[in-house]
């Protein structure tokens, strides 16, 4: 292992994290980018990097889902306007539970009851993370048992437009920080939970269609960020996350994957000279060195 390569390569890594935290997406895309470099250079001279991460917690789908349904009647208890969304949506009305180790849940809510589901999960025991970047319509929960985090995503409603609009906003920073998605207009009606009723999108296939087109079809592979069809514009947010979940694939030594996840932010965001060099380096390793 090329211990100065690695060096660099962490530290880069943590001036890109830094960055995302005051929303300096520039600096965090260049931080990345420098990051990425490093790797194809390790790749190409046969070495690799990985990423030491801790084995994850075991996820018991009972507790999760459970815990899952009365965050969702409490909500609603609440007056908010809150309801699945995104894989949580997509794997409780796909397959009827949520998607396999799904820890992560994924709630809309209209945006006008924002703040008010932010200050209700946290009455109920959440607490707010803050290892995110400063966005001004989303935020993520954490739950300690079970483990679970909620990841809450403000939706403006344009009637005046028969749509809807999400994705996450940097609010005072230009249009190129803002990812904005757009879904077709749905409204909200009550289905009876195990923990009570709660809001859920009527009708959920608009929704889902808008995020992931044959959303009946299971995708393992998909990157909710990088293949998203609802996301309007490939700009310098959208680059800097999808090369962020890049390096994070490639870190984590499943260098097939990453090659594969190569080719969705190319198909998304078009051909680019430096996906090229981290595609043939990424070809490189794994011709040096099976996967295993």
């Amino acid at each position: 292992m090329n211990l100065p390569a690695l060096a660099q390569i962490n530290e880069g890594l943590a001036r890109a994290d830094a960055a995302m935290l005051q929303g300096d997406l520039q600096l965090m895309h260049d931080a990345t980018h420098e990051a990425l470099e490093l790797l194809a250079a390790l790749a190409h001279a046969g070495q690799a990097a990985r990423a030491q991460t801790p084995a994850p917690a075991p996820w018991n789908e009972t507790e999760i889902t459970s815990a899952l349904w009365q965050i969702l009647a409490q909500l609603r208890r609440a007056g908010c306007g809150a309801f699945p969304f995104a894989g949580t949506l997509l794997g409780l009305e796909r397959d009827g539970r949520l998607l396999p180790n799904d820890k992560d849940a994924d709630l809309g809510v209209w945006l006008e009851d924002f703040t008010m589901a932010c200050r209700t999960l946290q009455a109920m025991g959440l607490q707010r993370a803050g290892n995110g970047p400063p966005f001004g319509n989303m935020a993520c929960f954490v739950l300690g048992e079970p483990r679970l985090s909620i990841d809450l995503f403000g939706i403006r409603r344009e009637p005046e437009h028969n749509r809807m609009v999400g994705g996450v906003w940097l609010y005072g920073r230009p249009p190129s920080h803002q990812r904005i998605t757009h879904y077709p207009w749905f409204t909200l009606a009550s289905r009876d939970g195990p923990s009570g009723e709660v809001w859920w999108p009527e009708p959920p296939a608009a929704l889902l269609g808008a995020l992931y087109g044959n959303w009946r079809r299971p995708q393992p592979e998909w990157d909710s960020l990088v293949s998203c069809l609802a996301v309007q514009e490939t700009n310098l947010q959208w680059r800097c996350f999808a090369l962020k979940n890049l390096c994070d694939s490639w870190l984590a030594g499943n260098l097939p994957r990453t090659r594969r996840l190569v080719d969705q932010i190319v198909a998304r965001g078009g051909p680019d000279a430096a996906l090229d060099r981290w595609a043939a380096a990424l070809d490189a390793g794994m011709a040096a060195k099976p996967a295993g």
